[in-house]
């Protein structure tokens, strides 16, 4: 009988154990894009990495000596960050803004037109300047930081803060379900008036029979709508009372929220934490100012108490490659604009906008034209991707761009009136674009583990797929590459689904 190599043994078994790992590990429905960590240590935070943050909350500590703080780093690159939160032109923006004096010019988006009332989407800038956190690193906007859970309250503190609203009366349900979820009750309150305005509304005032004060599920396109989806959920849950309402809202708060990671005000506008599955979609809002004004009345409660020096805790999320000073505040004049890339015209006859998104043809663009472009389609239209671009005399339309799609950079190829580009006629749609098959992202003809690994990579932030890979890897097609994605492609090749 041969003697057994001991040591050749063990390190086959490891390998084996390293290899059943990394095959379980891909298909692990549990999957978070990220590695994200939070610490106390302010000091070790790297300046070359995270310029700006050390100085300002080391500032904050000598004027509040009770403050605690924590950095979250969230391992997100910025860029990614607030493109994924620069999305929804058109049909339902992930921020908003109300356009009042103060929030005009470049507040507001210059490449969408989706209005809602007085809301407008928000700029890139605005969307940057708000979720810097460098910005809100001064006494009177921190407490969008202040982690919300508490254990016990002040009754009088919050009878003092809700005298004179529509919860007026109610403190006892507040303090009862706010000890019984570990929630802070001033945060509560803070998202109540924020929902409700210190009045109530018809969602909270029981005209319907039902009570929904959080606006839980109020969605929609106009007023009505918003409402009954409100009153509709609220049915649903029984509220058939303010109290139940209360009480029925922080319980979904706190399990929904609070208890998935996200727990401070600006973790729930921006959703950055991916301990909910998945990043930036789950928002409590779409309200762009949301976390800093609850955050202020948060403020405002404290200092009526005379406790704002008193012991808080504040999360401070970092990214990857930020400017190395903050975002600057967006100007507020009506008549700013934001322009976009300067493209040169490449077409020789000019352009035919056939196909092109409905209201949208502006004329032939000439030979040599310089004109700025506001959008980057990022998806095709009957075979075509369209630029918004502006020209010089003011005008907006589209334009036709021909990329391939696996390009590292984008060109511009402003097709000839009457040329498809292939020598034939742009008049009829011919289908002469470049396939993308959802889910293979090699594009070497077949969806398998190689895909699910490039796909779970560039989620990592280990690679960064090429355009036309991006659109192969957005499976669900909902304009953002996520967990989500990455779950289908293991759905289907584990055989639970049989396509995209």
């Amino acid at each position: 009988m041969k003697k057994v190599n001991l040591v050749k043994f063990f390190s086959i078994i490891l390998i084996f154990t390293l290899l059943a790992y990394t095959v379980l590990s891909l298909f692990n429905t549990k999957t978070y894009a990220v590695s994200q960590w939070i610490s106390s240590d302010i000091d070790g935070i790297d300046e070359s990495l995270y310029p700006g943050f050390k100085e300002k909350i080391k500032s904050l500590q000598s004027q509040y000596p009770n403050w605690t703080f924590k950095v979250l780093y969230t391992d997100l690159n910025w860029s990614d960050v607030i493109a994924n939160e620069y999305t929804g032109h058109n049909s339902g923006p992930r921020n908003m803004i109300q356009a009042t004096s103060n929030y005009q010019g470049q507040w507001i988006c210059p490449i969408c037109s989706y209005t809602y009332g007085s809301w407008r989407c928000a700029s890139q800038a605005a969307i940057e300047y708000m979720m810097d956190p460098r910005n809100s690193l001064n006494s009177s906007d921190i407490f969008q930081f202040e982690e919300l859970t508490i254990n016990g309250c002040d009754i009088n503190a919050i009878n003092s803060m809700i005298n004179g609203t529509f919860l007026q009366g109610h403190a006892n349900e507040i303090a009862n379900s706010a000890n019984n979820t570990g929630i802070n009750p001033y945060y509560i309150i803070a998202r109540l008036i924020q929902e409700q305005g210190r009045d109530g509304s018809a969602t909270s005032s029981g005209a319907s029979g039902y009570y929904n004060p959080f606006n839980i599920g109020a969605t929609g396109n106009s007023d009505p709508e918003v409402i009954e989806n409100a009153i509709n959920y609220a049915r649903n849950q029984g509220w058939n009372t303010l109290e139940k309402g209360i009480t029925g809202g922080i319980n979904f708060i706190a399990s929904s929220y609070i208890k998935q990671g996200q727990n401070t005000l600006y973790l729930q506008k921006f959703d950055v934490e991916n301990n909910y599955n998945g990043l930036y979609w789950h928002q409590y809002m779409q309200n762009l100012m949301a976390a800093q004004s609850e955050g202020t009345t948060l403020r405002n409660t404290y200092s009526s108490t005379n406790s704002i020096s008193s012991s808080h805790t504040f999360v401070i999320p970092l990214y990857k490659n930020m400017p190395s000073t903050a975002c600057s505040r967006p100007n507020g004049n009506s008549g700013a604009t934001v322009s976009g890339d300067i493209v040169k015209v490449n077409s020789t006859t000019g352009l035919n906008l056939r196909n092109a998104p409905a209201g949208s043809v502006i004329g032939a663009v000439s030979s040599g034209e310089i004109v700025t472009r506001i959008e980057k389609a990022t998806s095709k239209v009957s075979g075509t991707y369209w630029d918004k671009i502006r020209r010089a005399n003011g005008e907006e339309g589209y334009v036709a761009r021909e990329t391939y799609d696996y390009e590292s950079q984008y060109k511009l190829y402003l097709l000839p009136l009457g040329d498809d580009g292939n020598g034939g006629n742009n008049n009829t749609d011919n289908g002469n674009s470049t396939t993308v098959r959802k889910g293979d992202i090699n594009n070497d003809g077949v969806i398998d583990s190689i895909d699910l690994l490039q796909e779970k990579k560039h989620l990592l932030g280990k690679i960064t797929l090429l355009d036309g890979q991006k659109l192969a890897a957005d499976v669900n097609s909902d304009g953002v590459i996520d967990s989500l994605d990455l779950l289908q492609i293991k759905k289907y090749l584990l055989g639970k689904i049989t396509s995209f």
